[in-house]
């Protein structure tokens, strides 16, 4: 599906272009940043998203090299295939979403004193659970 089917409407468009001269005269800028968002919702379909990311990518992703990424792929850290066991590393686009899971704030562990470890360990509620 093209952008042109998802973002505008031919009437949105001739509106765009009515409003396009005045917009220009008060911010160039902004006048053609418009100009490439209409380019775009005409220039077809999208491409689909490749379901294999590269080796650079996930690296990229991570905030580590390369070699750290075919390191982790090759210790079985990282799912990933190889044609004939050979050729580039194909890794699922769904790892991707583990980055980003690392990238969020973690919440602060709470420490506790040996005491309150052992008063756990002997609660109630702790034996019924087993």
């Amino acid at each position: 599906m093209g952008l042109s089917s998802v973002l505008l409407t031919e009437e949105d468009k001739k509106a765009v272009r009515a409003v396009l001269p005045a917009v220009r005269r008060t911010s160039p800028q902004a006048a053609k940043i418009i100009r490439r968002l209409m380019r775009a919702t005409t220039a077809g379909p999208v491409a689909p998203m490749r379901p294999y990311v590269s080796v650079r990518e996930i690296a990229a992703a991570f905030s580590v090299t390369d070699q750290t990424v075919r390191n982790w792929v090759d210790r079985g850290w990282l799912p990933a295939e190889r044609k004939f066991g050979r050729g580039p590393r194909r890794i699922p686009r769904s790892v991707l979403s583990s980055a980003d899971a690392l990238s969020r704030p973690r919440p602060s562990v709470r420490d506790f004193t040996p005491e309150q470890v052992e008063a756990i360990l002997r609660s109630p509620r702790r034996a019924k659970t087993k």
